[in-house]
């Protein structure tokens, strides 16, 4: 990995890795050459990554955050709450949203927005800077809107 600490590349680094490790472990010694080639592959898929994720282009930084989530959780894998305020769950939160709710709970929102409490998100509620969603919970696009609006970017 590179010398300059780029935490959301580091993380997308570590986390594709620990997939290749979980491979080592199952197809044991024979696959070690593969691994090593994937692991290359994998750094250099990492950069990309990173880079889509940061890029201008809302549809494709949402695409690479949904291939991120699909792969990193598949299928029904539940996705831990306090990993969306991980610097690549916050960017897969701006950029795609939760892939397969509408709406979170106060925690999540929470986590999703950098780790401010279920309190804080009940006040940002109340105020009207995010929506209460009719099922109970705050509206994922709710809290994209306001990641975008307090991205540096923005």
């Amino acid at each position: 990995m590179p010398e300059d600490r780029d935490p959301l590349l580091e993380q997308i680094y570590s986390e594709t890795q620990a997939l290749v490790a979980g491979l080592e472990l199952l197809l044991g010694p024979d696959f070690l050459e593969q691994a090593m080639q994937l692991r290359w592959q994998l750094e250099n898929a990492a950069r990309t990554s990173a880079r889509v994720l940061r890029c201008d282009d809302d549809r494709e930084a949402a695409g690479k955050a949904t291939e991120l989530l699909c792969a990193l959780f598949p299928g029904e894998t539940p996705i831990p709450d306090d990993w969306w305020s991980s610097p690549l769950g916050r960017a897969c939160a701006m950029t795609a949203g939760h892939p397969t709710a509408e709406h979170v709970s106060y925690s999540v929102a929470g986590a999703m927005l950098g780790g401010i409490s279920r309190q804080r998100i009940g006040v940002l509620v109340d105020a009207g800077r995010l929506d209460r969603h009719p099922d109970g919970g705050v509206t994922v696009v709710s809290v994209q809107q306001r990641l975008k609006s307090q991205s540096p970017s923005a």
